[in-house]
């Protein structure tokens, strides 16, 4: 399974600690794996999210540059209509509350944070990512386009941008494909780089063979020697655990 990557924003180190506790020991409780990145501004955030996916993000209103709340607007203007970024504000104060619906956050806590106040919320957010369909927000020549995870089948490499291929359409993702491949894989889809210049969607292969990679539409996707057994052992591994889930 794929870590959770969280973001955390509070410009006070011990507040980002213990929070950061919390975190890691309610992912204990879940078995679940996770990432968690600090950030003392909310520009420092933003710089970061242009790059990696961060499903949920908690954030200190009161900071010194950027605040907070400005900090969650810029967030909505880089995730689009989607809303993908889970906002958690966390504060000292309660005046902000109103503002945090104009940013759809998904709750408010309250310092000083109580541990089960903020399990409560992971687990209110882990409920509603599981239920919801997932897609990927990506810049593009012609601006931001939102794509269902469960239909990219593969990405082709071009220098620093990549050609998605998906069920209905292909296009040009302005990013390469090491930070297209992170930033899928945080988001919960197995992408393997089979070839240096070709990344692919495991749910979508039905078999391998010594040279390629075959996908339920027919096409074959370039394998390389040294990635071969590597993606077997990935293949194998993948179905193994969505049988598994499906029991």
């Amino acid at each position: 399974m794929d870590a959770l990557r969280i973001a955390l924003c509070d410009d006070v180190s011990t507040e980002k600690e213990l929070l950061e506790q919390y975190i890691r020991q309610w992912a204990d409780r879940q078995s679940l794996p996770v990432c968690v990145r600090s950030f003392s501004d909310g520009q420092s955030l933003l710089h970061a999210m242009e790059r990696e996916a961060f499903p949920i993000v908690f954030l200190d209103i009161q900071m010194q540059g950027l605040d907070g709340m400005e900090t969650a607007r810029r967030i909505r203007q880089i995730d689009g209509s989607a809303k993908e970024a889970g906002i958690c504000f966390v504060t000292g104060y309660e005046d902000y509350l109103a503002e945090g619906y104009e940013v759809e956050a998904f709750r408010y806590l309250i310092k000083p944070v109580r541990r089960e106040k903020l399990w409560e919320a992971l687990d209110s957010f882990l409920r509603r990512m599981q239920k919801r369909k997932p897609f990927w927000t990506v810049e593009t020549p012609n601006g931001q386009k939102r794509v269902a995870l469960s239909e990219v089948l593969y990405l082709e490499a071009f220098g620093h941008t990549c050609t998605l291929h998906g069920d209905t359409e292909s296009f040009t993702v302005k990013l390469g494909i090491t930070a297209a491949q992170e930033q899928m894989t945080s988001l919960g889809l197995a992408m393997f780089r089979c070839h240096r210049s070709y990344l692919v969607n495991i749910a979508r292969i039905t078999g391998i063979e010594r040279e390629c990679a075959v996908l339920e539409t027919g096409i074959r996707i370039p394998v390389s020697r040294k990635s071969y057994e590597p993606m077997n052992r990935a293949f194998i591994q993948y179905f193994r655990n969505h049988r598994n889930r499906e029991v």
